[in-house]
């Protein structure tokens, strides 16, 4: 999970006729030597409890709707139905973003979600083939960090989350959409090689549905290690501006991510 952005680095150094410095391609020969010593890849599950701090706000027209906010402490270990606990919330909320609270409990409270699934929720992790600069473009680099932009199908997957699975109808056809109206970075820690952040948004506005129109869309996340070394989402936002039958609905959450505690492996 969500653009401002300076000058790109290379673009600059074009410009003057200058040849980019050798560091430019050391992100990609980092990661390709982090993959093959498997240093990369965290636990297919979540070995810890968690907090998480939620705000959801948003709007129908001129009709705007409270902050919703509350705090949610959640067990991955334990059983559908019972991982989270509310430790706080807003006092009568609207029913829209209390309906949007419920929805994200009940994602997370689904049987069907594995521990596997959990842990792509949980995990930094951009997923799919090792980047490289067939499919990035560095947009600067240093010896601390690197910024890469995806290339169109690429930052589509990575979007989308599709991996190399075979899209569907509905998928295929949003991805059409998304393939020219789509931009976003990854943010790369060196030398550790881990992800610290990434961040898309649309371009233009897009068609959905035949009476609705997704006028702006913006999503980031962040990232921290935990204490196994390996960085989780600490904090997502989505700012989500859609127009349906004449009318402006706005959405926005931002989740903050913390206090971790050790639990027990999954069987």
């Amino acid at each position: 999970m969500m653009m401002f952005k300076s000058v790109p680095l290379l673009s600059l150094v074009g410009l003057s006729g200058l040849s980019a410095p050798a560091m430019a391609n050391d992100i990609f020969d980092l990661l390709s030597q982090k993959a093959a010593m498997n240093e990369a890849q965290p636990p297919a599950f979540v070995p810890y409890r968690h907090t998480v701090d939620v705000v959801v706000s948003g709007s129908k027209g001129d009709d705007f709707h409270p902050p919703l906010m509350a705090k949610l402490r959640i067990d991955p270990s334990s059983p559908a139905g019972e991982r989270v606990t509310i430790l706080e919330q807003t006092e009568n909320p609207r029913g829209e973003m209390e309906k949007a609270l419920n929805e994200m409990i009940e994602e997370i409270e689904d049987e069907d979600r594995t521990p596997a699934a959990q842990a792509q929720s949980f995990w930094c992790n951009a997923g799919g083939p090792v980047p490289t600069a067939e499919d990035f473009t560095v947009i600067e680099e240093t010896e601390t960090m690197a910024r890469l932009k995806p290339t169109p199908e690429r930052m589509v997957s990575l979007f989308m989350q599709t991996g190399d699975r075979e899209l569907d109808r509905k998928e295929r056809s949003m991805a059409k959409k998304l393939s020219d109206r789509l931009d976003g970075e990854l943010v790369y820690d060196k030398p550790s090689g881990k992800l610290r952040s990434g961040k898309f948004n649309i371009t233009r506005p897009m068609t959905v549905l035949l009476v609705a129109k997704i006028r702006r869309m913006e999503m980031a996340q962040g990232c921290t290690l935990a204490p196994n070394g390996h960085p989780y989402v600490s904090r997502f936002s989505m700012d989500v501006g859609v127009t349906a039958l004449g009318k402006e609905i706005t959405n926005v959450m931002d989740l903050s991510v913390g206090d971790l505690e050790l639990i027990t492996p999954p069987n």
